[in-house]
């Protein structure tokens, strides 16, 4: 069943938004239940992810839009629960046969609640359930539905287990919703039952952001950011009843910008207040307490800021009321909220007063200083000069590491509580600047205005451009960065101008300029010590800038020496990040792999999240470079989420890049759609945002075998990301340039880009790159017309792999090399070159290609396994001539029956045109059919 006829069934106006493939499922199940075969499915998931949402449009659907079905249902409740048989009193209270005229045999209910059960009078009642739904089920099919069945009486659960048991080739639905988390209280043989294999279970998975935005149209005609919906997902833990909640309680403003948290919903705090209401005094003072102390609640610090001797005993108290949870691990304990927004509605109804008396003690009680120090500020609502100072120190000290995150929570603060309004002011820069740093762009965003109203100085200029360049604003942080490197005076104050130096430094590495980026860099380490944060990291980038000038040498020594002075903190992380940029350009592939795997993580080091995001949507191209495709996806899947939830535009297309080029490979057109979409960028950004996203753009095109778009898209990049002696290209998109020239007849084109291409001077020969020169010549070569000197070009690509863990590549060269062979008519070697080709993408999983290989090798004609059958309808009507359709016809006529065009036909088998067309003709002649809906129609008959 397609996602579009059950959504048509769910209704347009659905709330289900993210559910449309569990209802389907459900479907699917109750179809085969109506052809006589019990079913039963458990759906699961914590409170609040849908499960009792899809259960009611699913009987809703049973009872008004499927005939002949009979609903019975029921409610777990946790008071009922006390009451013998309350689950199964439901049950039959809702049976359609107790209000059926001339029926008898009315269910067995007891006279009133009884405190429990024999075991005989479990059966009993068991058997009377069995055999009141053998009767239903002659009238048509059954669906039983128990919502929270972890909330029924035992009874009632023992008596559905024995039931669902023993029941065989009856039409009956067992439709069950559990929330693992609340039932241990189950008795363990049913929870096993319900657990085990005997029933099919169906996980809800949170709702993924753009499910999130679906949500918010639907339900609100509100346009959601992409940013928005990460964090929305984040605070809510993706769950559809607290998505709901907080979109319909907070002001359509509150989406439009970054949001460091979000506020607890009305049932949220309704639900705080009762429980607290009915709590003991000690309860009340460990909730608080953990709510102040955040992150650090172990059981010490909550002990001592709570005053409450027995922590243990208390937190019993508030695992019954679902308030509280204890997690152990070997690192440390920690008590938690069970539910996420718990301690900010604990927190907001503290009184003032006591919040700072708390605040007070939690400094006393926790350990990092800076957490220590953020306690103090919680606990000085007016200005404090003194405290600021300590901030500040505690800054310089963190930005000695590269903690980016720390400075700017201690320098905001710390800007607060400043008595001098100018020192304020220049604590609030500083903390923006450092906001940048870490990664945060969404957040320094709002800060914007604020810093753009400040007087000018050399250090708003040097913000302003530092925030302009990570958001991918090319002209406006070349503009800015040029005003603060003006205003600023190197001897007077070396420091400030080193810093403005290092952003021109990420500025040409945005630009891919050498030149920029070396001699900034090096003005930047003139200016500082080894070892300060402005020096390191102009050292981190300075090798890539010597590679993009054509000096590889220099650039490896370089690394070499940034390690040497690289401490074991965060600012190592920026060092392993360009060396791993490098590394993977120069065929290190697996010494890059291990430093972008080191410098990916973050939180144990207080690591900048722009440095990790970086590395991250690196290490998913050097993933996708070695074949560990699913590895790729699971990258690009993590990366995604912090990259919209930070809001760091600079980055996007690189690590989408990836994604669109992994998806279109693998023939999920709808997702490589989306990350195509993902990559696009606005004209007059960085170089490095606009090569990739042409990119992804062109790679999804060659995919789709539509060489015209990807030569349309690849073909300004010739001008803005040209490979001369003084300039060498990071991105890897010639070959793919040439082949689309070839592909499209512009053989004259291709030949003239190749030969200045092969003729640029280069320091050292990476074989990666001299296997895409000798395939780019090969495929023209062929395409010219002498295939065995291609053929000698394509086996030097290949050789120059040799060695090397390069799957898709290699893969990438055979099919040209197959295809162009193919072509020449030498079909044994096409055969054995595109066999290979097709194993590499067969275990790569991509499908687009393992096709377009079959689709080769039945060309050739000499693979019997891929020889078409002679059952086929086209070669039916073509024996009735006494004749048959060669290899190549037969591909042809696959091609143009399934709705392509002779220059689609041509494109895709590495043809003329003016070939398909004689291959057309004589297949029709051969058929005896005059047009290309009656080839159609032939294969429609096949199927």
């Amino acid at each position: 069943m397609t996602a579009g006829s059950v959504q048509s069934i769910m209704g347009e106006d659905s709330p289900l938004v993210g559910r449309a493939g569990v209802f389907g499922e459900l479907l699917e199940i109750l179809r085969t239940v109506r052809k006589g075969k019990v079913g039963t499915v458990v759906l699961t998931g914590p409170s609040g992810s849908g499960k009792t949402a899809v259960l009611e449009s699913f009987l809703e659907h049973c009872r008004t839009g499927a005939r002949g079905v009979r609903v019975l249902s029921a409610m777990g409740d946790e008071w009922e629960a006390q009451f013998a048989l309350a689950g199964y009193s439901q049950l039959m209270l809702t049976s359609p046969l107790r209000s059926a005229k001339g029926y008898d045999g009315g269910p067995s209910l007891p006279a009133a609640p009884v405190a429990s059960l024999t075991a005989s009078q479990v059966l009993n009642y068991a058997s009377t359930l069995s055999t009141h739904l053998e009767a239903l089920q002659s009238h048509g099919s059954v669906v039983v539905a128990v919502d929270d069945v972890h909330k029924l009486d035992v009874e009632s659960l023992r008596i559905l287990t024995f039931v669902i048991r023993r029941l065989h080739g009856k039409r009956i639905l067992f439709l069950l919703t559990l929330n693992p988390a609340e039932a241990p209280s189950m008795p363990a043989g049913v929870l096993d039952f319900l657990t085990g294999h005997q029933v099919l279970r169906i996980p809800l998975e949170p709702l993924s952001p753009p499910q999130v935005q679906e949500v918010a149209r639907r339900l609100f005609g509100m346009d959601l950011s992409m940013t928005a919906a990460h964090g929305l997902v984040r605070h809510t833990e993706g769950l559809p009843q607290r998505i709901v909640e907080l979109l319909g309680e907070l002001p359509a403003e509150t989406w439009l910008t970054w949001f460091p948290s979000l506020p607890p919903t009305l049932r949220l705090r309704a639900r705080v207040r009762s429980v607290l209401d009915a709590a003991s005094p000690e309860l009340v003072s460990v909730t608080e307490a953990a709510a102040v102390l955040g992150r650090s609640a172990g059981l010490t610090e909550v002990s001592r800021v709570s005053g409450v001797g027995y922590v243990l005993e208390v937190l019993d108290e508030g695992h019954r009321a679902g308030l509280l949870a204890l997690s152990v691990d070997q690192a440390r304990s920690a008590v938690a909220f069970v539910e996420t927004g718990t301690a900010e509605a604990i927190y907001e109804q503290i009184v003032p007063s006591r919040r700072i008396a708390l605040h007070r003690l939690a400094a006393e009680a926790v350990e990092p200083e800076g957490e220590r120090l953020g306690h103090r500020v919680s606990a000085t609502p007016a200005a404090d000069e003194a405290l600021a100072g300590e901030l500040e120190d505690f800054a310089r000290r963190r930005a000695a590491v590269g903690a980016w995150q720390d400075v700017s929570t201690a320098l905001f603060s710390a800007s607060r509580l400043s008595l001098d309004v100018r020192a304020g002011n220049d604590r609030l820069l500083r903390a923006v600047d450092a906001l940048v740093g870490s990664g945060n762009v969404a957040e320094a965003q709002l800060w914007a205005s604020a810093v753009d109203a400040l007087p000018p100085s050399p250090l708003r200029s040097s913000v302003l451009g530092y925030l302009s360049t990570v958001s991918g604003q090319n002209d406006s942080a070349q503009s800015q960065l040029e005003m603060a490197w003006r205003t600023s005076n190197p001897e007077r104050d070396p420091a400030a101008a080193a810093q403005v130096a290092q952003r021109f430094v990420l500025h040409g590495v945005a630009s891919w300029d050498g030149p920029v980026i070396t001699g900034w860099a090096e003005r930047a380490m003139a200016l500082t010590e080894p070892g300060t944060p402005a020096h390191i990291e102009s050292e981190a980038i300075y090798g890539l800038g010597l590679y993009a000038r054509g000096r590889p040498a220099e650039a490896e020594a370089s690394y070499q020496r940034a390690f040497a002075h690289a401490a074991e903190n965060a600012q190592k992380q920026r060092v392993q990040m360009g060396a791993g940029w490098l590394a993977l350009r120069l065929d290190n592939v697996e010494s890059a792999l291990v430093n972008f795997e080191s410098a990916a993580p973050t939180e144990y080091r207080g690591g900048s999240l722009r440095i990790s995001l970086w590395a991250e949507a690196w290490l998913a191209r050097t993933h996708l470079v070695l074949g560990n495709w699913d590895a790729a996806a699971a990258t690009v899947a993590r990366a995604s989420v912090r990259l919209e939830t930070s809001r760091m535009p600079l980055i996007r297309p690189l690590l989408y890049w990836t994604a669109a080029e992994l998806w279109s490979m693998r023939g999920d057109w709808d997702r490589a759609r989306y990350y195509v979409s993902q990559a696009a960028v606005q004209p007059g950004t960085y170089r490095a945002m606009q090569v990739p996203a042409s990119l992804a753009r062109a790679r999804f095109h060659e995919a789709r075998a539509d060489y015209e778009s990807a030569l349309a898209v690849l073909q300004p990049l010739t001008e803005l990301d040209p490979w001369t002696e003084d300039r060498v290209s990071f991105w890897p998109w010639q070959d793919t340039y040439v082949n689309a020239l070839v592909m499209t007849d512009q053989l004259d084109a291709a030949d003239a880009f190749l030969t200045a291409f092969e003729g640029v001077r280069r320091e050292r020969e990476v074989p990666s790159d001299l296997a895409r020169m000798a395939w780019a010549r090969g495929r023209l070569l062929a395409a010219q017309g002498d295939p065995d000197t291609a053929r000698e070009h394509f086996e030097a690509a290949l050789g120059h792999l040799r060695g090397l863990n390069r799957p898709y590549l290699r893969a990438r060269i055979s099919f040209a090399f197959g295809q162009s062979m193919r072509r020449a008519g030498k079909r044994r070697l096409a055969s054995s070159v595109l066999r290979a080709a097709r194993d590499l993408y067969d275990s790569l999983g991509a499908a687009t290609y393992v096709e377009r290989c079959d689709r080769e090798l039945k060309a050739t004609g000499l693979d019997v396994g891929n020889l078409p059958d002679p059952a086929d309808p086209v070669l039916s009507a073509a024996s009735d001539h006494h004749l048959q359709l060669t290899a190549q016809e037969q591909a042809v006529a696959e091609l143009v029956a399934g709705g392509a065009t002779n220059k689609e036909a041509a494109r895709a088998l590495f043809l003329a045109e003016k070939t398909v067309q004689y291959h057309l003709t004589r297949l029709y002649r051969k058929m005896g059919i005059r047009s290309r809906s009656e080839l159609a129609a032939a294969f429609r008959a096949k199927e």
